[in-house]
């Protein structure tokens, strides 16, 4: 799976589990900022990287319950 943005970092599933059950979770790893009240942050830039994530997400056949988008550390 592929998530196609200039943004993106790196990606890897993981498995999360509660009371409910469990979810498999793509995460995209990137280099934007995601916090909005940041003056770094690009509003344009990270509703492109949302829409590439989601697209990734629907192509997933059901393989995915989740996207978690997180930055690079």
């Amino acid at each position: 799976m592929t998530v196609e943005n200039p943004n993106v970092k790196s990606i890897w599933t993981t498995i999360e589990v509660d009371k409910d059950g469990v979810e498999t979770v793509l995460v995209v790893e990137t280099d934007l900022e995601l916090n909005a009240a940041d003056p770094a942050f690009d509003v344009a830039k990270v509703d492109a990287l949302i829409e590439a994530a989601m697209n990734s997400f629907a192509a997933s056949g059901g393989t995915i319950d989740r996207v978690h988008l997180v930055p690079i550390r």
